[in-house]
C-alpha cells in the first residue's frame, strides 16, 4: 500500500486564500471535500488505467475553511484505491471519505464508494452523507424578495445508489438504475417565517425515497480540464406515493461542450435543465445559484419547479502554473417550462484565478468571484473547474 500526503500543501494555500477574503466570501462548505472525494480519482468512461501490479493506495488530506454561516471549520478526508479482481483491464475501485466540524457546531460526514466489477461491465456508486447545515430559503418563484431572516438549520441523511451496465438499447456510455434516499429534519427555523407556513411543502422535513434511471455520454479528452469534447447526462427519478412522505418526480439534463482555440485556451459551454413535478419539499426544489452554475447568486436564492440556465466560460493558463477564467451566465426559475419568463431572466458574471495543483491530471485549484444581476456577489474556492 502506498500513501500520499500531497494535499497538505494545497490546504495551506487554501487557508491563505480564505483568511484574506473573509469579508464577503460565499463558500459552498461541501464543495471542497465532495470534489476531492467524488471526482479526483474518477475515470472518463471508456478509458482504462492499466496497472498490472493491482496495487492498493491510500491518500489523505486535511483542510480548513471559514464562512459566515459555519464560522471556522476544519476537517479531513481521504481516498482508498483498490481492485475487485485481477482482470488486466479492470479499473481501480475507490472509497472516498471525509468530514468537517465548525465552531458553530455545523458538520458533515460522508463516504463515497465507486466500484468496478467483471471487467468494468458492472459499476456501482453509493455516495452517502450525514450532516447538520445552515441553509437559506427566500420563498418560491423568480421574484422572491431579499430577507434578513432567510436562514434556517437542517439535519440531513442522504444516500444515492447507482448501478450501471453497458447499455443495450441506447448508444450511451453508461446507463443504469438509481435508488435515492433522503431524510431531512428542520431543526430550527431561525425566525424564518416562510418555513413556518404550512403551505410550504416539507416545512417539517421528511423522507424522500425514489427510483430512476440515467444515461451518460462523455467524449471529453480530459475529465478535469478538457480542451475538446462534450458531456451529456440525463436522469429521471420518481418518488412514488407511499414510499416516503412526498410524491414527486425529478428530471435533469446537463450538457457541456468544450472547444480549444489553441492548447489550454478553451471555450466551455454549459446548458442545464432541472424540473420537478408533484409535492416536492422546498429544500429539494431546483435552485438557482451556487459554485457551479450562476456564480454570484447564493445557492437557492431563487427556487421553483423548473430551472433552466446556460453559461459560457473562457479558460487559459497565463504564466507557468497560473491561469485565469472569465465567465457569464443567464437563467431563471419558473412554475413549469411553459411559464418560463425571459423578461425576468437573471444574469451573472465574473472572473477567476487558477493554480495547476496536479499537472499529471490537469487539476486546478480555483478561486472565482461572481456577481449577480440583483447586486449579490460571492467568492468560491474549490478543486477543479466549475463545470
Amino acid at each position: 500500500m502506498t500513501y500520499n500526503y500531497s494535499y497538505l500543501s494545497f490546504t495551506l494555500l487554501m487557508t491563505a486564500f480564505l483568511c484574506s477574503n473573509l469579508a464577503f466570501a460565499q463558500i459552498d462548505t461541501d464543495t471542497l471535500s465532495q470534489n476531492v472525494i467524488e471526482n479526483v480519482y474518477k475515470e472518463v468512461p471508456n478509458t482504462v488505467k492499466k496497472d498490472s501490479t493491482k496495487r492498493t493506495s491510500f491518500s489523505a488530506y486535511p483542510y480548513v475553511f471559514y464562512t459566515p454561516e459555519s464560522q471556522f471549520a476544519g476537517g479531513a478526508g481521504g481516498i482508498y484505491i483498490f481492485y475487485t479482481g485481477q482482470e488486466e483491464n479492470l479499473k481501480p475501485s475507490k472509497i472516498g471519505f471525509g468530514g468537517y466540524y465548525s465552531t458553530n457546531k455545523q458538520y458533515k460526514l460522508s463516504v463515497s464508494p465507486n466500484l468496478y466489477f467483471f471487467e468494468n461491465k458492472l459499476y456501482i456508486e453509493a455516495p452517502t452523507s450525514f450532516g447538520f447545515f445552515v441553509n437559506k430559503f427566500w420563498g418560491i418563484g423568480d421574484n422572491s424578495p431579499k430577507s434578513e431572516t432567510a436562514s434556517f438549520s437542517m439535519e440531513s441523511f442522504t444516500s444515492t445508489v447507482t448501478v450501471q451496465v453497458p447499455p443495450k438499447l441506447f448508444s450511451a456510455d453508461r446507463t443504469g438504475l438509481i435508488f435515492d434516499y433522503d431524510k431531512t429534519s428542520i431543526v430550527d427555523t431561525l425566525e424564518n417565517t416562510l418555513i413556518s407556513n404550512d403551505s410550504v411543502v416539507g416545512n417539517d422535513g421528511g423522507e424522500s425515497i425514489g427510483i430512476g434511471t440515467d444515461l451518460l455520454w462523455d467524449s471529453r479528452d480530459n475529465l478535469f480540464f478538457p480542451n475538446n469534447g462534450s458531456y451529456q447526462y440525463f436522469k429521471v427519478v420518481v418518488y412514488p406515493n407511499g414510499w416516503g412522505n412526498f410524491n414527486y418526480s425529478q428530471l435533469q439534463l446537463d450538457v457541456k461542450a468544450f472547444k480549444a482555440i489553441s492548447p489550454d485556451h478553451v471555450f466551455a459551454f454549459n446548458f442545464y435543465i432541472e424540473s420537478v413535478i408533484g409535492d416536492t419539499p422546498f429544500y429539494r426544489l431546483p435552485a438557482l445559484g451556487g459554485p457551479s452554475r450562476m456564480r454570484g447568486f447564493f445557492s437557492g436564492r431563487y427556487r421553483d419547479n423548473f430551472y433552466g440556465m446556460m453559461q459560457l466560460e473562457y479558460r487559459q493558463y497565463v504564466w507557468k502554473k497560473f491561469g485565469m477564467v472569465a465567465f457569464g451566465g443567464l437563467g431563471n426559475v419558473s412554475e413549469n417550462i411553459l411559464t418560463y419568463n425571459f423578461s425576468t431572466m437573471k444574469y451573472s458574471g465574473g472572473i477567476g484565478l487558477r493554480y495547476l495543483f496536479n499537472k499529471k491530471d490537469k487539476i486546478n485549484l480555483r478561486m472565482d468571484i461572481g456577481f449577480g444581476s440583483d447586486g449579490s456577489r460571492g467568492i468560491y474556492f474549490g478543486i477543479q473547474e466549475a463545470f
